[in-house]
């Protein structure tokens, strides 16, 4: 009964949230916290996000979450809590396997929360973390030392810290599929990025602020600073002035040869073993790495190593949640060790008896009905399509995976994760935060490099080596190179997912993200890989043709950064709605409340978008608010299901 509790408990948490009663019937529940999010008074017509999710900010005011996957997230968070403390019990009973998943997970978690605060010093990371062996930071040169800095090689120190995952310093490593050969992974040098936050160094005052904390003297601090970010604005015009999308294998003695610097070196220091000379890269953005080697030449040692190191410590600070409380150690240990963190999970709130495989059929049901109809549409041929392009397409979404829980479905899961973390053993000793999450970062690093020795697996023993965001999202996504969907447990939640709910609600939520998923296989970027992950032509034909080259220029009327997404909200909004309306029996009818189907569709479809977050804090998509908009422009269903007859006149942008 308790399992049913935690998988049914209200989410109201304000005192002007609407009271629903967890002994309600699925549907009862779903509309009413539908209904506790609208702002009657607001126009469905005139600002839909305002009607359907006026009140939300109020409901949620004392949450720690600001919208429906967050709350997703917080509540594995929670889960996962309860279970670290019903395994900490446990530990200290006879018998307890000190080598099972429970017990490293419960160990990542421990030193999390109770290891001493000064284990978490940066100076603890350096001098555990040092440039080269046998070469220390300059900070902690003896005193009256100078700091040896005809030791120093700056692509060797990059080599040592990559075993921690430090990347995209100077030099980009990626490990992935091979474009061209999907069956084989491939490692790939390429110039950094300098997009996101992590990626450069932060505002001069807090550049200040982490030279300090890395124990920098006070009198270098400021020249220093002045120096690394003067360094970081010419590498980004360098990386600038020498883009160059080309890709090319080399060995890696081809690239010494081309370059002048010893890449051998730098990609056994990557992989952790030895290679012979044929050993074969792809490489991007070869004149840049040529021109980096003139700068690296040109910069002082002193300037050099700072930067890297400072880079180093941001990459250290991003990679912890930086907190011992219990909650926030959870997303530590998800983040750190996500396979584990599923299993343990699944295993204790998924898997009482048909649990799961209930959930699993359900979601597969939904998805099976996207999926005919997608291949309706596409038969229907709105493009104007070759018979050979229509074919390809349709054999990519027949071949679309759907994997629940981002596990391997065909083996024993408790063996394959006990292999998987065999090698990964902490210390019985005193705990101590850096130590173990250095720790951590080279057994995340080892996995993602010992790819490069085997072939991709079967989609029956496929799992993602997520990136730690990722890792601890509940949120579905894409992998465009495995032709994958993956939908995390936490997605299995109320009000995201209830097995038992009418269909419009299945349809509209679920259904609706899966359909989005399921559209990012045939957007700008899903069009150039084939069904396997390898690049092929009929992809940039179909981009080129007339009739998607207009659905491309309707939908970039309204400016957005993020065309992909907005072409897999707009097409699978029209995707979802016609797989329920047109092919479901419960359609047009519901016992349960007077609001039309129509309506509740569309209002539990915004419960995706309700949210009270800041609209920059948006990351890779344009804000909610905008979202839900644009996806409701001339979409005629949601006028007539609104009365909102003068909107009919508005063109509805459309590809598939």
């Amino acid at each position: 009964m308790w399992i049913a509790w935690l998988l049914f408990v209200p989410i109201c948490a304000a005192a002007t949230a609407r009271k629903v009663s967890p002994e309600a019937s699925p549907n009862t529940r779903l509309m009413d916290n539908i209904l506790s999010y609208m702002q009657e008074d607001a126009s469905a017509c005139d600002n839909y996000f305002e009607h359907a999710c006026g009140k939300y900010a109020a409901r949620h005011i004392d949450d720690p979450f600001t919208e429906i996957t967050q709350m997703l997230d917080h509540r594995v968070n929670q889960k996962l809590v309860q279970l670290m403390a019903e395994l900490h019990q446990g530990s200290q009973a006879p018998g307890f396997n000190e080598s099972s998943v429970e017990a490293k997970v419960l160990r990542f978690y421990l030193n999390c929360r109770d290891a001493p605060q000064s284990s978490r010093g940066t100076e603890k990371y350096l001098r555990r973390a040092p440039p080269d062996e046998g070469l220390t930071w300059p900070q902690f040169s003896h005193r009256g030392t100078p700091w040896p800095e005809d030791q120093f090689k700056w692509l060797k120190t990059l080599g040592h810290l990559h075993r921690y995952g430090l990347s995209n310093v100077l030099v980009d490593v990626l490990v992935g599929p091979n474009f061209q050969n999907s069956s084989e992974f491939v490692l790939t040098l390429s110039m950094p990025s300098f997009k996101g936050e992590a990626h450069h160094l932060p505002s001069f005052v807090n550049t200040l602020a982490t030279l300090r904390v890395m124990g920098v003297p006070s009198n270098s601090v400021k020249p220093l600073a002045r120096k690394i970010r003067s360094l970081e604005r010419t590498v980004l015009v360098l990386a600038e002035s020498q883009d160059d999308d080309d890709s090319q294998f080399l060995s890696v003695d081809q690239l010494r040869r081309v370059t002048g610097q010893d890449w051998q070196g730098f990609v056994e220091l990557v992989v952790g073993h030895s290679i012979t000379p044929d050993f074969r890269v792809q490489v991007e953005n070869l004149p840049y790495l040529n021109a980096l080697k003139r700068l690296m030449n040109s910069t002082d040692a002193q300037t050099l190593v700072h930067y890297i190191m400072t880079r180093f410590v941001l990459y250290l600070l991003e990679d912890t949640m930086d907190s011992n409380e219990p909650i926030e150690c959870i997303k530590d240990m998800r983040r750190s060790m996500g396979l584990a963190s599923n299993l343990v999970y699944k295993e204790r709130f998924l898997d009482p008896p048909g649990t799961l495989p209930q959930y699993t059929q359900q979601v597969m049901e939904v998805f099976e009905q996207l999926r005919r109809q997608f291949l309706l549409q596409i038969e229907e041929n709105r493009l104007g399509l070759t018979g050979e392009q229509n074919r390809i397409i349709a054999m990519k979404a027949r071949d679309i995976v759907v994997n629940i829980g981002n596990m391997p479905r065909g083996l024993d899961l408790r063996s394959f994760v006990s292999r998987h973390y065999a090698d990964l053993v902490f210390p019985s000793a005193n705990l101590d935060y850096s130590r173990e999450h250095l720790k951590v970062l080279e057994f995340r690093t080892r996995k993602k490099m010992e790819q490069l020795d085997h072939p991709l697996p079967s989609a029956d023993e496929y799992f993602y080596l997520a990136d730690p965001d990722t890792a601890m999202s509940s949120s579905p996504y894409y992998l465009v190179n495995q032709n994958t969907i993956i939908v995390p447990h936490g997605s299995l939640q109320e009000p995201f997912f209830v097995p038992d709910s009418h269909g419009v609600f299945k349809y509209s939520l679920l259904g609706f993200v899966l359909a989005h998923e399921l559209i990012h296989s045939v957007d700008t970027t899903g069009l150039l890989f084939d069904s396997h992950g390898n690049f092929h032509d009929v992809g940039p034909e179909i981009l080129n043709s007339p009739r998607f080259e207009a659905g491309l220029q309707c939908m970039k009327r309204s400016k957005t950064p993020y065309l992909d997404e907005r072409i897999a909200d707009i097409a699978g909004l029209e995707l979802a709605y016609s797989a329920y309306f047109q092919n479901t029996k419960d359609g047009n009818y519901s016992d349960f409340t007077n609001i039309p189907p129509q309506q509740i569709f569309f209002l539990n479809l915004a419960q995706f978008f309700c949210g009270d977050g800041d609209p920059n804090n948006f990351v890779d998509h344009d804000n909610d608010q905008m979202r839900l908009q644009q996806m409701l422009n001339g979409f005629a269903p949601f006028h007539r299901a609104f009365g909102c007859q003068s909107r009919f006149q508005s063109e509805k942008c459309q590809l598939w």
